[in-house]
């Protein structure tokens, strides 16, 4: 998956725009990733034929494997079944956040934006109490937003 940005680390597989096997050309849009703030197409990097690895749905660091084009007649590489395991262990895996946070009541690890941590210290809210509408349940600015306004009535 490629980098979108400094504060963007991770996103989710809305959708494969090609199906697997199809060929494709260099610069054709064929996968959707939505971030916390955009859903975007990727293009191809290369012209060949496809072969998906991450699933729809799937919650990807950047950087993680999704998916190759290979040249006509060229064989997937025989370590894919060790390539897919990460991305599926990142998305289930617990691990303590960038800030240090321990997990939220889920008991998973407790995940929102700079945007949402920075909101939520400025108004004194605690974002383990917040239920996160992102991409993989993340908390956002707006439920922080939602979270003081509830407050304030």
């Amino acid at each position: 998956m490629p980098g979108m940005g400094m504060y963007t680390e991770e996103g989710v597989l809305s959708a494969w725009l090609r199906p697997a096997g199809a060929r494709v050309e260099i610069g054709e849009a064929i996968v959707e990733i939505a971030t916390e703030k955009v859903t975007f197409e990727v293009p191809s990097p290369a012209a060949g034929i496809l072969h998906h690895v991450a699933e729809p749905g799937a919650n990807l660091c950047v950087e993680a494997l999704i998916g190759y084009v290979l040249a006509e007649g060229e064989a997937l590489p025989s370590a894919v079944e060790s390539e897919v395991a990460p991305v599926h262990q990142r998305r289930d895996a617990p691990r303590k956040s960038p800030a240090g946070d321990e997990s939220s009541r889920s008991g998973g690890p407790l995940r929102a934006s700079p945007a949402a941590r920075r909101l939520a210290t400025q108004h004194g809210v605690d974002l383990k109490l917040i239920k996160g509408t992102g991409p993989g349940g993340r908390i956002v600015e707006a439920d922080v937003l939602a979270k003081v306004s509830q407050q304030r009535t």
